[in-house]
């Protein structure tokens, strides 16, 4: 299991769902952040960060999805990271492991 980390512009924010949705990623939280760059001339920017909890046989498309938005836009200042996931837990059904995703 992994977590996927993306920050984006928030215009390419229904992009980057649309993509998902065509490789059947459908679940996710979506919340707004902001970037902070000391050496940038605007140092505090705007941003959407979006979390996916995925199965590892789900990695490699739902990075493609993003990747693929990201390049498409031309966006340099976005950042996708993918970080090892210990557990997962469905509190409403009692599931737990690879299946709570």
């Amino acid at each position: 299991m992994r977590l996927v980390v993306a920050l984006i512009k928030p215009a390419e924010m229904e992009s980057v769902r649309q993509a998902l949705h065509a490789v059947q990623v459908t679940r996710m939280t979506v919340c707004d952040a902001h970037g902070y760059d000391l050496s940038a001339t605007a140092p505090l920017t705007q941003a959407t960060m979006i979390e996916i909890a995925v199965n590892d046989d789900f990695l490699d498309r739902t990075v493609a999805a993003i990747e693929t938005v990201l390049t498409a836009a031309r966006d340099a200042t976005s950042r996708v990271f993918v970080l090892p996931m210990h557990a997962a837990v469905q509190i409403y059904r009692e599931v737990r492991g690879p299946e709570a995703v």
